[in-house]
């Protein structure tokens, strides 16, 4: 007589989703507190239902509750439409699922987990929405390689126009934090994301945001402390302003990386990167292009180059660097390192400005900027900039900064209004690392080697003993 109840709360535990209020044009969406089996019911259905119905002038309200995300969401399309998230949203760590289903963003072969757009619509976390990517697993899963096919963006803005997203918070994101493609008019502020590893597995490829084939967008008042880009714009992006920024162990504040795919030319302008303040950093304020000569293309966008384009018109201003590895730097061969084809990009770069630059750099390199002979950089300039060796703030020995140019225009030129505003102090190699791991002294030496001397043997010519020219290692020049 027990076994019929039995089997039908079994059932109903098994098939038990949250639920929606519809208050009208109002959606209010709670989750189900049953559970299947002991594992949490997946919400996502009640999510979609809530947009379904309330997504064209209406809101859509995730109450303050935790919400399990079992499923890729596609919520495009929304017109006039309010939403909020006052609790949590958890999404699983079913890898295998994720790596089979997350919709490609077409961007590098990447993809994501949710699609978010429309127009006139507002997201609104109060300070309280979170987004829990669950992250850990994919860390464990991706071991510090670069990435795998599949693995998603936790959020992408897709053909959205005139949309705010104000007081949400990121944590152990999967990839990607955010992405926006294809949207105009978006603004983000008072971001905050936490992505940080609790074993020795790095958070690769964990960007703050990026910004793709997207014009009029802004980002204020954002923390980030991620194992990737803070913000970072990428191809035909327009009139992209960041403003009041603090970023924790990232690599900086990039344009780029652009020039990837031959046939597809990137153009960027107009961008703004002001009151920034970057702590244990890897790169600072910087430009990266890929170079001109195409080369084989992993399936996840790891390799490529050959495409064209430009950017004109960017300002860094208001810097404050702590500890910054590699402070200021353009290359136009960003995962080349090959000589033989580093100086073959045709993508033009122009009129930048570094402006109160302020800090302490890891290294004694406080700039490295390597212009594409084919194209020399104008109308580059350095405006108050100060930037320290860390060395003096911990008690060591502070070593002069060095600035290294190539393909500069007029980067000899001192005075007058064409000077760019530093001194030159070297020649700055086609193939120079994107991530310092030494001071210029011995940075230098390894560089000039680089043509000569076999990969194998350049580190043992960092120490060659007394007489360098006897072990083979030619000194440096300057």
């Amino acid at each position: 007589m027990l076994l019929r109840p039995l089997l039908s709360v079994l059932a109903a535990a098994s098939t038990a989703v949250g639920y929606v209020v519809n208050n009208g044009t109002a959606c209010y969406v709670y989750p189900e507190s049953l559970t299947h089996f002991g594992e949490p019911v997946d919400d996502t259905p009640s999510i979609l239902q809530a947009f379904e119905l309330c997504g064209t002038n209406g809101s859509v309200i995730l109450t303050e509750n935790t919400f399990h995300i079992n499923q890729v969401m596609n919520t495009t399309g929304l017109v006039n439409c309010d939403v909020e998230l006052h609790g949590e949203m958890i999404w699983s760590d079913n890898i295998p699922y994720w790596l089979g289903h997350s919709y490609s963003v077409v961007y590098a072969n990447l993809s994501t987990a949710w699609f978010f757009g429309g127009e006139n619509v507002t997201f609104k976390g109060f300070g309280k929405g979170r987004f829990n990517g669950n992250g850990q697993a994919w860390y464990n899963e991706n071991r510090n390689n670069s990435n795998q096919p599949g693995r998603p963006i936790a959020f992408t803005i897709l053909n959205a126009k005139n949309l705010w997203m104000d007081g949400v918070s990121w944590s152990q994101a999967q990839f990607w934090h955010s992405f926006i493609s294809h949207s105009q008019n978006v603004s983000m502020s008072n971001i905050y994301m936490n992505s940080t590893s609790n074993n020795t597995w790095f958070t690769v490829n964990t960007d703050g945001t990026d910004t793709w084939n997207s014009r009029d967008v802004f980002y204020t008042n954002w923390t980030v402390l991620g194992g990737d880009d803070c913000i970072a714009i990428k191809g035909n992006s327009t009139n992209i302003v960041s403003r009041n920024i603090t970023c924790y162990r990232t690599h900086g504040m990039p344009i780029g990386s652009v020039g990837q795919q031959p046939g597809h030319p990137d153009f960027v302008q107009d961008i703004v990167y002001e009151d920034v303040r970057l702590i244990n950093s890897t790169n600072g304020a910087w430009i990266k292009a890929w170079q001109g000569r195409s080369q084989a293309v992993t399936n996840n966008g790891g390799s490529g180059g050959g495409g064209g384009g430009f950017i004109k018109n960017v300002t860094f201003r208001n810097f404050v660097l702590e500890n910054v590895g590699q402070p200021i730097s353009i290359t136009q061969c960003v995962y080349g390192h090959d000589p033989s084809v580093c100086d073959t990009s045709e993508l033009q770069i122009s009129d930048v400005t570094w402006q109160n630059i302020t800090g302490t750099s890891h290294f004694d390199v406080a700039s490295i900027i390597h212009c594409s002979p084919l194209v020399p950089c104008p109308g580059l300039k350095f405006i108050d900039v100060n930037i320290t060796t860390v060395n003096a703030s911990l008690g060591r020995p502070s070593l002069p900064q060095v600035n290294l140019c190539a393909n500069m225009v007029d980067q000899n030129v001192t005075t007058g209004d064409n000077a760019t505003g530093i001194p030159c102090h070297g020649f700055a190699p086609n193939d120079m690392p994107n991530v310092l791991y030494r001071n210029w002294p011995e940075l230098l030496q390894r560089v000039i080697l680089s043509v000569t001397v076999p990969e194998a043997q350049r580190d043992n010519c960092l120490h060659p003993g007394p007489d360098p020219a006897a072990a083979g290692c030619a000194p440096p020049p300057y």
